[in-house]
């Protein structure tokens, strides 16, 4: 096949309860400030359609149990839909394509530290991978932060938030 043909590759699907290694490494909580792609998270609205929301490094972390928490403000679309329907689907460039993670979410108890913050854990349902045979994913969203020391130290915060809700 010429690899500029435009043809259908199916996700490579992966039904799996554990988050895949390179998103593990990637939301371990260290190096933030060399971790600048966002991470694409979907919920379903209450018509449901779907919802993005972009999250950094420091608004997610892998935990050793396989789950993944992250953190969205309290008053947000994102944790109103996550309240209403607990399915979450994390969307990441990885490997010359796209991962994406299918989720089941609960809220957390919310940090005192960040009032206006809900946190929330997921467990992994199924993950699937997506090459095009004809294109290399280069790199996912990507951001500059403004000021990096605050940025990091809020980061910072979060992840042991994250780390020690229940």
């Amino acid at each position: 096949m010429n690899p500029a043909d435009h043809t259908y590759v199916p996700p490579q699907a992966k039904a799996s309860s554990t988050l895949p290694a390179e998103l593990v490494a990637y939301l371990d909580g260290t190096d933030l400030l060399a971790k600048m792609q966002a991470l694409r998270i979907s919920t379903v609205d209450g018509e449901g359609w779907p919802h993005a929301s972009l999250l950094s490094a420091g608004d997610m972390v892998a935990m050793p149990s396989g789950s993944l928490r992250f953190a969205v403000f309290a008053e947000s679309t994102t944790a109103a839909n996550i309240q209403r329907d607990h399915r979450v689907t994390v969307t990441f460039a990885h490997d010359g394509g796209m991962g994406e993670v299918r989720l089941t979410c609960r809220r957390l108890t919310d940090a005192a530290a960040f009032p206006t913050i809900a946190l929330f854990e997921a467990e992994p349902l199924s993950a699937r991978f997506h090459l095009a045979p004809y294109a290399t994913v280069r790199s996912g969203i990507t951001f500059q932060l403004h000021e990096e020391a605050p940025a990091l130290a809020r980061w910072q915060r979060q992840i042991e938030a994250l780390r020690a809700a229940t």
